[in-house]
């Protein structure tokens, strides 16, 4: 049977209890219709999609990091159905934090479990691998579908196992935030949704944040790996 669906698992140092979760879920999951593409990540989260498109045989491409695993046994199935639209270029779903009791939708989809048509990140070049090491590829390519097509919420979620993750606990989270987003202001100023956000960050963290802002902001390049 032709394969329709890439799905595509970038890997850096993986947990491999967390790891191995996921593939149980896949190989009960997925159908003949499916690729597994598991990824290298050492050369960078954007080259690690890259290098997945660029191998996969599917029209459609599934995101899904190492250390989440979705809710539902037709997750998958639900995340790309809208894509079955003409119009609709990407779909994202909710995101539940193993260590917090809420759930989210991400204010840009991040790739933990989204969904492409292949022909729309053809057609605006792939991810920018040159310019975003760990982070900020997802909101560049996000601004790059946007005026293309349609961007979709799904209602189904993952559970995401990555304590603190969520703002910028961290001497290393801050220091990789602060690199995403003085990157991501140089190239799209107030077109990131969270440009004033990151200036405040700036302020209150000077020497962390602020620091790798700036220095990402003159090169115009975000290269800063966490140590964690």
């Amino acid at each position: 049977m032709k394969i329709k669906y890439s799905i595509i698992i970038p890997e850096y140092k993986p947990n491999p209890l967390l790891l191995e979760r996921l593939k149980k879920y896949l190989k009960k999951n997925i159908t003949s219709e499916m690729e597994i593409l598991e990824i290298d990540g050492k050369n960078g989260l954007a080259n690690a999609y890259n290098e997945g498109i660029k191998k996969s045989k599917g029209e459609m491409i599934i995101t899904i990091h190492s250390d989440c695993v979705p809710f539902e046994n037709d997750a998958i199935e639900k995340i790309i159905a809208p894509l079955e639209n003409e119009k609709v270029v990407l779909t994202y779903a909710w995101i539940k934090e193993e260590d917090k009791k809420d759930k989210y939708y991400p204010e840009i989809p991040d790739g933990k479990f989204n969904a492409f048509k292949k022909s729309a990140l053809e057609k605006v070049g792939l991810f920018d691998q040159k310019t975003f090491f760990t982070g900020g590829e997802d909101v560049d390519i996000w601004l790059k579908l946007k005026k293309i097509g349609q961007v979709i919420k799904v209602d189904t979620g993952v559970l995401h196992t990555h304590p603190n993750y969520r703002g910028n606990k961290t001497l290393e989270k801050r220091r990789q935030n602060g690199s995403i987003n003085g990157t991501l202001f140089r190239i799209h100023g107030i077109k990131n949704p969270k440009w004033l956000k990151a200036l405040i960050t700036c302020l209150r963290h000077p020497r962390t944040y602020g620091r790798y802002f700036v220095e990402s902001y003159r090169k115009g390049k975000q290269e800063y790996r966490r140590g964690e």
